[in-house]
């Protein structure tokens, strides 16, 4: 059985951000999963010290490669950014809103907890979206 992996996805410039990075990381990592964050955000996040080792990996197409979601905790933006991260690997996004919108996001911070339960316990469904490609000349 192949190990689960999720890659975390976190607007660092945002403290409540961070501090939900910090408590689904140790969440999903007590599950089994192996806890994914972008080399660009390991730092800031600080997992282990928060006793999480996760799996740094560059922003780029493999980025996603082979995880089972992409959980972002932010805003729009962060979901627009985790988004472009996600696609090269054709991983399911899952945004919790802790922006100021959240037109984006399928999930609020008050429902944290219970959002990465039903990730541990594979209880939700992938909607299928398109994307378009654009040349600005």
């Amino acid at each position: 059985m192949s190990t689960r992996s999720v890659l975390l996805v976190a607007h660092t410039g945002r403290k409540p951000a961070v501090a939900a990075a910090r408590e689904v990381a140790p969440q999903l990592a007590a599950a089994g999963v192996n806890v994914r964050v972008l080399e660009s955000e390991a730092a800031d996040l600080d997992l282990l010290d928060h006793g999480v080792e996760p799996d740094v990996v560059p922003a780029g197409a493999d980025a996603a490669s082979g995880v089972e979601v992409v959980l972002v905790l932010g805003g729009d933006g962060t979901l627009l950014r985790a988004s472009e991260i996600a696609r090269p690997a054709g991983a399911p996004i899952l945004g919790v809103n802790l922006g100021h919108v959240g037109f984006l996001a399928e999930a609020e911070r008050d429902d944290l907890a219970h959002t990465v339960d039903r990730v541990l316990a594979r209880d939700y469904a992938v909607e299928e979206r398109m994307t378009i490609d654009v040349d600005v000349l």
